[in-house]
């Protein structure tokens, strides 16, 4: 016998967050479905069959959006086009980013503890990294690929947010979370994208752009969250013999995730 008795009532979901949002995430690597392993076992090796990347799911951890998942690749390696190299180039930038939250290193610190910190043995290191970002929307039409009136609007990550950063403060204190008035844009299936409404910041999303004006951080909600937790400043060793940890296993074949990707890294 099951007994469902006491599960509770189901979640509402936690929808699109609002663009130019920042929140908490936690990253999880997304292992090569069989077939598509790269040059690690972590990687994944586009259908071109040269360029390669780190497939993600970074999930939310703290503030009304906890839980919500956003689904990015970092293109690391194979490019030959300017646009892939360019792509490589940004998503080495964002790794990087990603190290310094994680193991409480300044952009600018260059002294040999840093300089280490920011070496890895392997992308396994990556797995569990928490740290602050800024998303963005898109329109997807993965649903149905031949039909595009058919899409969805998905969250995406735009920047990761360093210490050197501004909001870096208020995100490392309740609600951890800086959510922006934006509302979820509404993609037209033809014709010119509306054009961008204005940032501003505190308020609770609207389902209208409010009228233009200067950008202002609104006082947080007070909560009683956890912050979340900074990771050990050093590095996870490698598997022995280059093996895959337990949450490694090759992930079987299914619709990829929709991405961030830009150039033709599929």
């Amino acid at each position: 016998m099951i007994d469902f008795n006491g599960v509770g009532p189901q979640g509402s979901g936690v929808g699109v967050i609002p663009p130019e949002s920042m929140v908490w995430v936690k990253l999880h690597i997304q292992m090569p479905q069989q077939g598509r392993t790269g040059s690690a076992f972590e990687l994944t090796r586009a259908k071109n069959g040269t360029t390669e990347f780190l497939s993600t799911e970074l999930e939310v951890t703290q503030g009304q959006f906890k839980g919500a998942k956003i689904f990015h690749r970092f293109n690391v390696g194979g490019a030959t086009t300017p646009g892939q190299k360019k792509s490589v180039d940004i998503a080495m930038k964002q790794l990087c980013a990603i190290l310094e939250v994680a193991r409480n290193i300044a952009p600018d610190d260059d002294s040999p503890q840093a300089t280490e910190a920011r070496r890895v043995n392997g992308w396994s290191d990556f797995e569990g990294m928490q740290f602050p970002i800024k998303v963005g929307c898109e329109a997807s039409n993965s649903v149905k690929k031949n039909d595009p009136a058919h899409y969805y609007v998905s969250s995406t990550l735009v920047k990761v947010i360093t210490r050197a950063d501004g909001e870096f403060a208020s995100l490392s204190q309740a609600p951890f979370e800086l959510i922006s008035a934006l509302p979820v844009p509404e993609f037209p299936v033809s014709g010119g994208a509306p054009a961008p409404a204005q940032q501003t910041w505190g308020a609770p999303a609207a389902q209208a752009a409010p009228a233009p004006q200067a950008q202002a951080w609104g006082a947080p909600a007070p909560q009683t969250q956890t912050p979340p937790p900074a990771a050990a400043p050093t590095a996870a060793p490698m598997p022995a013999g280059n093996a895959a940890p337990a949450w490694a296993a090759p992930a079987p074949a299914q619709p990829a995730a929709p991405g961030t990707d830009q150039v033709p890294f599929n």
